[in-house]
């Protein structure tokens, strides 16, 4: 007798083969950096074959569905423009409900991005297939930064001397996995200091102390 085929069954078991390699691949990245992690790693971690890793790609291509499944909590590589939570920052009515939503969307997403966008960095510096993924994703953040700079001007003047562009310029290089690193691991922020932080850090950035907000 012909067993019958199931397709939506097979489909099912698709994406969560899927899920487990990605998310094994985010996890070994992060924990012992790209260079390190090997698609063996990557397929043991996800009791899976090798084979079945290297269906979605090589290591780049890994590491890029990571990066997406840590950014969006899944591999489909949305915009983070397009979530709720960021129509929340730029739709909000204040500047201080604005930074406020900033401290805490940004603390959310930095937590649990540092780990791997650092490894994510240290392989860029030695591997050109990596360094043209990591020049994307830098230019999709500073776009996503100038979309925060422009909804922050439609409720406060951004400080004397301070242009759009160099605004955009100056959270884009300031705010980023690097001081989110240091002041976890080096001085034991928690998550609620790292909001606080963010909200006076960009509040200070682009507005200054005395603007009505």
């Amino acid at each position: 007798m012909t067993r019958k085929y199931d397709a939506p069954r097979r489909a099912e078991q698709a994406t969560i083969t899927r899920a487990a390699i990605v998310e094994a691949a985010a996890e070994l990245f992060a924990a012992q950096g790209y260079g390190a992690t090997t698609v063996g790693a990557i397929a043991t971690r996800a009791s899976v074959s090798a084979r079945s890793v290297y269906a979605l790609g090589g290591k780049a291509d890994l590491l890029s569905l990571a990066l997406d499944h840590v950014i969006a909590g899944d591999d489909r590589a949305a915009p983070l423009v397009e979530g709720e939570e960021f129509a929340d920052v730029v739709q909000a009515d204040s500047t201080t409900e604005r930074a406020r939503l900033v401290g805490r969307f940004g603390a959310a997403l930095l937590l649990r991005l540092y780990p791997l966008y650092r490894a994510f960095e240290q392989a860029a510096a030695v591997d050109g297939e990596v360094a043209a993924l990591w020049r994307d994703y830098q230019a999709r953040r500073r776009s996503d930064v100038r979309r925060v700079v422009e909804a922050f001007e439609q409720t406060s003047q951004l400080r004397p001397g301070l242009d759009t562009d160099t605004a955009t310029d100056t959270v884009w290089a300031l705010i980023g996995w690097h001081p989110v690193a240091l002041l976890v691991e080096e001085l034991g922020y928690d998550r609620p200091r790292i909001e606080r932080w963010l909200e006076a850090t960009i509040t200070a950035l682009l507005i200054g102390s005395g603007a009505d907000r």
